[in-house]
């Protein structure tokens, strides 16, 4: 499966999202702030990165406006509680955004899309 970098300083959420991708057979990092996240995808790049918007250290916009620079091609999927903040997101190049609360199956479900072939023609 894939190389996920996971983005996400709710330590509870973290936790659910890593082990609900590690049970899908992926390979995940995980990083509790924007700054942290980026040091780890300037270590070793990833084949995808789930941000989350609004952190304590590290905001996520930056991170997404980052890793585009670092990457224009790089499949992102923004997570955020607030949707005027995904829009923002996906202005700035997340391929996706999910709304919190979601599940496990519709984070599946992006990870899914946004690594597909045809996911670089739709964004």
């Amino acid at each position: 499966m894939a190389d996920i970098l996971l983005i996400e300083d709710d330590e509870f959420l973290r936790e659910y999202l890593g082990d609900g991708l590690r049970k899908a057979n992926h390979q995940v990092r995980e990083a509790a702030s924007g700054d942290t996240g980026l040091t780890l995808f300037s270590d070793a790049a990833a084949e995808l990165v789930i941000t989350d918007l609004v952190m304590d250290d590290g905001e996520g916009v930056g991170t997404i406006m980052a890793l585009r620079e670092a990457n224009s091609e790089l499949p992102l999927i923004a997570i955020s509680g607030n949707p005027l903040y995904l829009d923002s997101a996906r202005k700035l190049g997340a391929n996706f955004a999910l709304l919190k609360p979601f599940t496990m199956n519709q984070m599946l479900d992006a990870i899914t899309e946004a690594l597909s072939p045809c996911a670089a023609k739709l964004t």
